[in-house]
């Protein structure tokens, strides 16, 4: 379960302890000052000087308890300020890009989707720019930055952008560093599957889990790993790439080289070939009447497949990583990964078998369909609300604005 942040006393430590407060702010919901001192080990003092500033910069806002009659007046506790901010979060897919205006307390403001050849970099740029375009015109508040959410893996692999689930033919990113650039606002990005497991740590079913493994299921699959609320990297940040781990000895042959890889059963676009439609076409697939008819063989066949499939993958990931919960989002309908979920039923008896309960061993993310560009959007403001112990060795000083209060460095680095 999750654990609360706690609070330094060293000089330099201002920044790490105002997200510290931020951060538990955001978990309760709403947090009097007895109770932020209580839980976060800060001083009393330091914890009102701390919310007045966040106040004052308009972060959170205060509200009066209520409360049984009692004497006195009741106790004020702070929330997040739902109009401190938005942040544009980019969901990127092969053949198209999804976007949405996202506040400070995870809120889908406003969003749009463009379809188009996403290996036309070019093109791509200029989607991009259009979507920031419309969303910003639609926010009244100010701009935290744009969140980018891309398949991977990233980098110079034997495996990066190869493949119809990923970016075909991208070699490098520096059209993200053009988006920054013409559009002046700060940039970050992550895979897709980090992204979506950020967004579940912040705002969704996750908020209360310190460890846990997400599941990414769009048009490929992607996995992250989350320990101590933090997705772990790997030496060159692709650690669990399970859609291209073989699962099935001499299975499949995948795009990757491999054979068998468990994205070539478990994703949309291994459903688009096993339906004989398109990729653009799989999304806009009545799949809830379509479940409900038995005479749609090659649906069923797939499923059945699929869910036998994601039956060895949780073992696995259960086997190897013993994480709290798995929690499955992404892009994907939700009616169709509630399908294949209860189709794997009973899960593989593993190291979670016995332990964990029904209730928490597999959730599916409750904002199944926005997964993606939530998380997209979570990333700028990840920045801003996470308890970072980087921040213990910056010391800013000067005028007392947003970015330096919570500890930003000048300049924000790309990728997150």
């Amino acid at each position: 379960m999750r654990t609360t942040s706690r609070g330094a006393t060293q000089q330099s430590s201002a920044p790490y302890n105002r997200r510290v407060v931020l951060d538990f702010i955001r978990q309760q919901g709403a947090a009097s000052r007895k109770d932020i001192a209580d839980k976060v080990s800060l001083s009393p003092q330091t914890v009102a000087n701390i919310t007045n500033d966040l106040e004052a910069i308009g972060l959170i806002v205060s509200r009066r308890q209520k409360v049984d009659k009692s004497r006195g007046q009741p106790p004020i506790a702070f929330e997040l300020n739902p109009q401190a901010g938005n942040a544009i979060g980019i969901s990127l897919e092969p053949g198209r890009a999804s976007a949405a205006l996202v506040n400070l307390v995870g809120e889908i403001r406003s969003r749009c989707e463009v379809d188009m050849d996403t290996s036309d970099r070019r093109q791509m740029l200029a989607a991009m720019l259009q979507l920031v375009a419309q969303l910003r015109r639609e926010s009244t508040e100010p701009l935290w930055g744009i969140g980018v959410a891309l398949p991977g893996p990233l980098g110079h692999t034997d495996i990066s952008f190869v493949g119809p689930t990923a970016l075909e033919g991208w070699n490098d990113l520096s059209v993200l560093d053009e988006l920054g650039e013409v559009t002046g606002l700060s940039v970050f990005y992550r895979i897709d599957s980090v992204a979506g497991a950020l967004g579940e740590t912040l705002f969704g079913v996750a908020r209360n889990l310190d460890n846990f493994f997400y599941l990414h299921l769009g048009l490929g699959l992607g996995g992250a790993l989350v320990i101590g609320r933090a997705a772990y990297p790997g030496s060159n940040g692709n650690a669990t790439e399970i859609g291209h781990v073989p699962i099935v000895p001499g299975g499949t042959p995948c795009y990757c080289g491999n054979r068998g890889c468990l994205e070539r059963y478990v994703s949309m676009h291994s459903l688009a070939e096993a339906l004989k439609v398109s990729d653009h076409d799989v999304w806009s697939l009545d799949l809830s009447q379509r479940l409900k008819d038995p005479k749609d063989k090659a649906l069923h066949q797939w499923c059945r497949q699929a869910a036998d499939r994601l039956r060895d993958a949780v073992c696995m990931i259960e086997n190897m990583l013993d994480p709290h919960s798995i929690v499955i989002g992404g892009s994907a309908p939700k009616v169709l990964v509630e399908h294949l979920v209860a189709l794997a039923q009973p899960w593989h008896r593993s190291v979670r078998g016995g332990v964990a309960t029904a209730e928490t061993r597999l959730l599916l993310s409750d904002r199944q369909d926005d997964s993606s560009i939530l998380g997209a959007a979570v990333l700028p403001i990840y920045e801003m609300l996470s308890p970072r112990l980087e921040t213990l060795q910056q010391d800013r000083r000067g005028e007392a604005d947003v970015a330096e209060l919570l500890g930003h460095r000048a300049s924000i680095p790309r990728r997150g």
